[in-house]
């Protein structure tokens, strides 16, 4: 049998026990181990089975949203709000969770056993899924003119049923393609990856794709033309070294990897790359699905995530949620998506972290300097970081709070605020600190400024002239705890994100809440030429909902 290749998994562990630790851990370890063995052995060498088998149609549903309650188009001023001076109490903060939609797919059919043997492909309207085996109707590729992207072609009204063979007839065999050569290299015994208009060197892999895809039959021919090549094996050797020195996340590994394909065989259909990309997640141990839009043909990357998406179609599978990721940027709402059955055991694959703990891309250095009161920051950022994390999924405020686009930027931010504030009164630099994050940026609302919701990392609040609520909020958190060992909470009042402090030996009056037995005061980054203590007006009855909590 083919050596299947299966990457490594993060494995983590708590045990309470420091008597159980070496134990614990050596049959959690195990135990994981095992999970993903049977995944690469009943997965992986059946994949093209189940390409050829069951396919099911299930509704896109819906993108979740964030929060309804609008943001405010301006902030409150306190010179306009006149807030209350008196001690205002709280009622006690929870966490924050947002609930789950509860909805259904279409068609919830069990996944089939590892032993049963491949069905019947499923009959779809308007897609590259032949109506009966062995009368395949063939299907063409053309552009869509406003993406330049290829796209798989409308059927024609279904002709009336061809007569089935007779027994003794040999079926026709399929002619085999001829696969299209990967494109000419630019640098010696390299492969040059256009990733966001950065050239990253990767050694050159000696392999081939299809140029086109025309039906989802096409797709387990095409597992095998890369199964053939060793591709699995290769693409350890060569990529995934690039991918973890670039500091690459499970997200932007995908992202790399189409960029990668995309780079290599310019020439090839959007079909055999989206089908490429797709077996090399799969050979990694992620738990990516390859789909088709039952309307357009498109093809897709279903995609289990670790967190919560926001403004991205999903469907519903196995009770888990799978992310509809459009390399042709299609409009999905509303659309229906078949994918291939897989069987249970497919679950044990890992599903996408999308947090980010540094990356290490070439550095386009832009400068960056913001004053106010007596704290000033200045240094360099990345600018190549920016055009990766513009367009980024939408997450929880939390997932973007402990991200880390730049070590090196962070640092510095952190000594500086800790030179020029660190060694004054607790409060006092709490103060400062606060009223640095209120002015020293420009307020606007994504919709206003980006014309969608856009969260920020923190180092974009240096990169864009204008912010919001949890971009400022996200920042100031963070720094009170690095840089001024402050114990804070992020937290979430509808349509706001805000921040309070625990400071138990500074004396501080306003509005404040109970949480885990410490008091904690609001601390309003966004609410401009506030202190400590004081609260917008309308959230002062409010009981706030817990995002992160420093330190955890």
């Amino acid at each position: 049998m083919k050596k299947l290749i299966l990457f490594g998994a993060a494995l983590t562990c708590g045990i309470s026990s420091q008597a159980q630790v070496a134990q614990g851990y050596q049959e959690f370890r195990q135990k994981i181990l095992d999970d993903y063995q049977d995944f690469r052995r009943t997965i992986l060498s059946h994949y093209a089975d189940f390409l050829e088998g069951k396919w099911h149609e299930y509704e896109a549903l819906e993108p979740m949203k964030r929060e309804d309650t609008p943001k405010p188009i301006k902030v409150p001023d306190v010179k306009v709000s006149k807030p209350s001076v008196k001690p205002v109490i709280m009622p006690d903060a929870k966490p924050h969770m947002i609930p789950m939609p509860e909805r259904k797919p279409i068609v919830a059919a069990p996944e089939e056993d590892i032993d049963e043997k491949p069905g019947s492909l499923l009959d779809l309207p308007k897609t590259v899924i032949p109506p009966e085996a062995g009368n395949e109707i063939p299907v063409t590729l053309k552009v869509r003119p406003e993406l330049g992207t290829p796209m798989l072609a409308e059927l024609p009204p279904r002709p009336a049923p061809l007569p089935l063979p007779e027994p003794e007839q040999a079926e026709e065999p399929i002619p085999e393609e001829e696969p299209i050569p990967a494109a000419p290299e630019s640098r010696v015994g390299k492969d040059v990856v256009d990733f966001y208009g950065m050239e990253i060197l990767v050694p050159k892999i000696d392999f081939k794709i299809s140029r086109n895809l025309d039906k989802v039959s096409d797709l387990a021919r095409h597992w095998k033309l890369l199964d053939e090549q060793d591709l699995a094996e290769a693409v350890e050797v060569a990529l995934l070294p690039k991918i973890k020195e670039l500091g690459l996340n499970d997200y932007l590994t995908y992202e790399f990897l189409c960029a990668y394909m995309d780079s290599k065989f310019p020439e090839a259909g959007l079909s055999p790359r989206v089908s490429a990309v797709h077996y090399i997640l799969a050979n990694m141990g992620y738990g990516a699905r390859i789909a088709v839009a039952t309307q357009t043909g498109d093809p897709l990357i279903l995609m289990p995530t670790e967190q919560k998406l926001y403004g991205k179609v999903y469907m519903v599978i196995g009770g888990d949620n799978y992310y509809v990721m459009s390399p042709s940027k299609a409009n999905l709402q509303g659309a229906s998506i078949a994918t291939c059955d897989l069987p249970k055991v497919a679950n044990a694959a890992r599903k996408f972290d999308l947090r980010i703990n540094g990356l290490n891309l070439p550095r386009k250095e832009r400068s960056f300097d913001v004053s106010h009161g007596n704290l000033n920051l200045k240094g360099t950022l990345n600018e190549n970081l920016m055009p990766i994390v513009y367009r980024y999924p939408q997450m929880d405020t939390q997932d973007f709070a402990v991200s880390v686009l730049d070590k090196e930027m962070r640092a510095d931010l952190v000594r500086q605020v800790k030179e020029q504030l660190g060694d004054k009164d607790k409060l006092k630099a709490t103060n400062e600190l606060l009223q640095f994050t209120q002015s020293g940026f420009d307020y606007a609302t994504d919709d206003a400024f980006h014309g969608f919701e856009k969260p920020y990392f923190l180092e974009e609040n240096f990169y864009y002239p204008k912010n919001d609520c949890e971009d400022r909020a996200i920042f100031y958190t963070y720094m009170l705890w690095n840089a001024l060992g402050v114990e804070n909470q992020l937290l979430f009042f509808p349509g706001h994100e805000s921040a309070s402090v625990s400071l138990p030996d500074a004396s501080v009056r306003g509005t404040s809440y109970m949480h885990n037995g410490k008091r904690y005061y609001i601390s309003d980054p966004t609410y401009i030429g506030s202190f400590t203590g004081m609260c917008m007006p309308s959230y002062e009855n409010t009981a706030p909902e817990i995002d992160y909590s420093y330190p955890q």
